[in-house]
Order: C-alpha cells, then structure tokens, then sequence
C-alpha cells in the first residue's frame, strides 16, 4: 500500500492505493447492478400479471338463474354497534328472496345486542344468536362463523363482516354466477370507504397486490393453493363445499380464515372466482393508525405461512422493487453518485413498468392517481406494518378485539392463534373490521 505522509506534524495518514479504490468502487458498482437487475424482474412481473389479470378480475356482472337455492346471510358482530344496522338494513334490501339472515352476538359490550334485538323482533327473516364462551384452540370469529353455519338452514352459506354493505342486486347476482357457471366458491375484493389516511395508503397497496401480485388468470387454471384470495367481507359457498373442505372446525385457530378457505377450495379442484366489488360492496376503515397496525398486522405474518424468513425475503425484496431504483435516480440527479447508462436505464424502467402495474390496478380497483403515483409512500406503510406483524405476533402482543394473537406452537404450523386477554374496556377496541 502506498503511504502519504502529511506534513501536518501529526500522525501519517494512510491512502489505499489506486487498485484498492478501484476493486471497492467495482464491487460496489456490481452489487448496486444486481439490485438493479432483481427489482426489475420483479416489477415486469408485476406489469406483465397485471396485464394477464385483466380479464380475471372484473367487476360481478348483473345475472339471473332459474333456480334459487335458500342463502343463509351468516355475520358475526362483536362491538359494531356503528356499522351493524347499515349492514342489516342492505341485506334486508336485496331483491333475492330466498334469504335467511342470522348475526351471532360475540358478548358485545356496546349497544349492538340492542340493536340487533330490535331487528330480531321486528323482522321474521333476522334471527340473532348469542355465542357462547370462546373455547381453547379457537379464533373468535372462527367459533363465531363456526356457530352460524350450524344454525343456517340454506344450500349456500354467505359469510359477510358487520361492517360491510352491499347493493341490492349483490346476493343475486352472485347466486347466478354460483349456478350458471357451476361455481363452489365466489368472493368479493370490497371497496373501501377510508377515513384514515394510513389505513388508505395500506388498502392500496392490498388492491395493488391482489391486481398485480396474484396471478389469478393461472389460478382458475390450476390447483395450486397459495394463487387463491378470499376476502371476509363476501365469501360465499355452497354448503357442501363448505362441509367438503372442513369448514372453520378444521380451521380453529387459522386467524388468516378467509384466505384458508380459498386456498382449500382451490386445492380441492373445486371452480371458483373472485370478483371486484367496487360500487357494490363496500367496507368501513380502520379509524386511527394504530387500529390499522394492529387490524392489518393480524393477517400479514401469516399470509406469508407464518415463516419468518419468508417474511424477510419478501420485505428486503418489496423494499428493493421500491426504494433502490429511486435513490438511484434521485442521487443520480443530484450528482451526489455517478452510475453507468445502463443502471441509470434499468433505474428508469423499473420505474415505469412499477408505475404501469400500480395503473392497472388503479383502473380495475379504483386506486387514486394521487396514490398511484405516491406509491412508495403506501408500500413503506405496509413494511412497517409487516415487522409489526412479525414482532407482535412472535411476542405474543398483537392484539385484536380483546385477544392476544400468537403462534400456534413452535412451526407455527396452523397459524397464529387467538386467546382471550383482559385488555380494558369495550371503547378500546379497535373498530372499522368486524372480526370478533
């Protein structure tokens, strides 16, 4: 190594020679082109399934069928007392009228008992159920949804949160795509009415992944389980599907419930189809940040199998389709780093092909352009929401309703579990999700 010394009557100071530098900028220059190349896989990816998805994900289509099996409405309500009679009043509203709508009360401590005696008493086709204890090894909307299906009389079940709303033509509609296509399964991605700005950031993203991420145009020709959605708010099933694939007793503890029953539909070579909801169902928002954290955090680890180096892989990747091709462009800008034409191309189009996914999932889901463009900003929330989810659950402080969500046992084979935990009052619960 070559030595310069400073005539500054201090110690020498040592500079590595030109051949060091060199092999340090040349490391670093190939390791910046690597990170590069992976976020631009992954964002053609994206664009290109957005493109392919366009024909499998569409809004539900007005339809009618000769035949009209007895639906069994079946919703769970723990403390909704806000969004219950809204939900009620859209069901009560459908122009089908083979319907039956049961709500299982999940020990609410606020004024939905109530509310829901008043539509018991006054309505001949709305009858309440009050749930009993949670037993151990159960979610409490598990047990709930459990408890619904044995009290529901219809062919088809449809389980819908208490906080969602649906246009009058929804249950027939759906009915007719179950029968005219010979489906099992039918669920519907809600639009969502959101107040606060962290939970809007948040749902964009979900509706960026369910348009881009999902291939969904592969899913309806396969069997394999992971390429399936569920989504809460809709889930309807023919009761012997339902029964065929275990229902929530086979379920229990999963707090990921609605995903498992697509993903278990879907491995049993059963049809099925999502739908988009957007001007038909429709779902109330997490009121503050912190009810979102939790309320998303719930289901993010375990969407990812509860497997923590998948969880890593997944938040470095999503981090680098992000951040690292800005940086570079910005940096780039400044002229704080110097780069190659071909980084700063790879750069640029990752970039783009990023922008043309989160546009296509913008026309088919209803994302801003604000938020479209913005579209960091939403994926940075949910990395943070993502180590949340990791830490809360792992720790056993992630809680939602009243309960502690944690792992099952040391695989984390089933999923976080849920266990009732004395946390204050009912005014302390988040709201905005119907989940018990």
């Amino acid at each position: 190594m070559a030595v310069v010394v400073a005539a500054t009557g201090r110690q020498p100071i040592a500079f590595a020679d030109s051949a060091s530098l060199l092999s340090v900028s040349s490391l670093l220059d190939n390791i910046l082109t690597l990170l590069l190349l992976a976020a631009f896989a992954c964002v053609v990816f994206f664009a290109a399934n957005a493109l392919l998805n366009r024909n499998a994900l569409h809004r539900l289509a007005a339809g009618d069928s000769r035949r009209q099996p007895l639906v069994s409405a079946l919703i769970p309500c723990r403390n909704e007392q806000e969004h219950i009679a809204a939900c009620i009043d859209s069901f009560l509203e459908q122009k089908y009228s083979d319907l039956e709508i049961l709500i299982l009360d999940d020990h609410s401590k606020d004024d939905s008992a109530n509310i829901l005696s008043r539509y018991a008493n006054d309505r001949d086709n709305v009858t309440v159920i009050q749930g009993v204890p949670l037993p151990e090894g159960w979610t409490g909307k598990n047990w709930a949804c459990h408890q619904l299906y044995e009290a529901a009389k219809g062919e088809v079940l449809l389980y819908c949160d208490a906080d969602t709303q649906i246009d009058r033509d929804l249950v027939g509609d759906a009915v007719a795509e179950l029968e005219n296509r010979a489906l099992g399964f039918v669920t519907i991605f809600p639009q969502r009415n959101s107040t606060n700005l962290f939970d809007r950031w948040v749902w964009s993203f979900t509706s960026w992944v369910i348009a881009s991420w999902i291939p969904l145009w592969l899913a309806y020709q396969t069997r394999i389980g992971m390429l399936a959605v569920g989504f809460g708010q809709f889930l309807m099933l023919r009761r012997n599907v339902y029964e065929s694939i275990g229902g929530y007793e086979a379920l229990r503890g999963n707090s990921l419930d609605d995903f498992e029953i697509a993903r278990r539909v879907q491995a049993s070579a059963i049809d099925w189809r999502v739908y988009s909801g957007i001007g038909r169902l429709t779902t109330a928002s997490y009121r503050s940040t912190k009810d979102a954290v939790e309320g998303y955090g719930k289901s993010i680890f375990p969407v990812l199998g509860s497997n923590g180096l998948t969880l890593v892989v997944a938040w470095l990747l999503l981090a680098n389709v992000t951040w690292t091709p800005i940086l570079v462009l910005i940096l780039e800008s400044l002229r704080l780093i110097t780069i190659t034409t071909d980084q700063l191309q790879l750069a640029s189009l990752c970039v783009m092909a990023i922008l043309i996914s989160w546009a296509a999932a913008a026309v088919k889901l209803k994302i801003s352009t604000l938020t479209t463009v913005l579209y960091p900003i939403a994926i940075t929330a949910v990395l943070y929401v993502a180590v949340a989810s990791y830490l809360g659950i792992r720790r056993g402080t992630m809680t939602w309703k009243d309960r502690i969500i944690s792992e099952s046992g040391e695989d984390g084979a089933h999923g976080p579990q849920v266990t009732d935990a004395p946390l204050g009052s009912a005014s302390d619960t988040p709201t905005g999700n119907s989940e018990p």
